[in-house]
């Protein structure tokens, strides 16, 4: 298994697929949502938008396909990370990583971008976080490459201790 560390905007994560950590609403106003609305453009909103309007319950852990729009992945894959009340934990975070992972593997993806889940609106400690993630990879052959997308080099810096304690193939790459 192969996980690497990218420090930046997840729209210029290189991967096949790339993730939003997001809420029941699709919501893509803030964090990684909104970067990807910001560059993959409103079409991308809209597909969500009509994923809600079909009025199925979006559960925490569930993940929903969109388009890239103008991004240059193949698609997007917006995981619920919190409720409607922008809580989390641990069980959800993995959830929506392990969901990830089977649906982009599922569409031909060979590789996946994800933020560490949880962590904006939701309130789940970065550490916690990236643990919870880990377990969704820990143990499982899931032949996809997984890009942890990060803000900042520091908090990669961090991710890879963290990643480096629990596995021996994590590596650090910055735009």
């Amino acid at each position: 298994m192969n996980v690497s560390i990218f420090a930046g905007d997840i729209a210029d994560a290189t991967a096949d697929a790339v993730c939003t950590s997001t809420n029941p609403r699709l919501s893509l106003m803030m964090g990684t949502g909104a970067a990807i609305r910001g560059r993959g453009g409103f079409s991308i909103l809209r597909e969500c938008e009509a994923i809600v309007a079909r009025g199925e319950p979006l559960a925490p852990g569930s993940v929903h396909t969109t388009s890239a729009g103008d991004l240059p992945h193949k698609l997007v894959i917006h995981c619920v990370a919190s409720d409607a009340s922008h809580r989390s934990s641990p069980s959800v975070i993995t959830a929506c990583a392990r969901n990830a992972i089977a649906r982009a593997r599922a569409a031909g993806c060979t590789s996946i971008a994800m933020p560490v889940f949880g962590t904006g609106h939701a309130g789940v400690k970065f550490d916690v976080a990236l643990r919870a993630m880990f377990e969704a990879f820990h143990g499982i052959d899931i032949g996809i490459d997984v890009v942890i997308v990060v803000s900042d080099p520091e908090r990669a810096e961090r991710a890879k201790h963290q990643l480096t304690a629990m596995m021996s193939s994590a590596t650090v790459t910055t735009p």
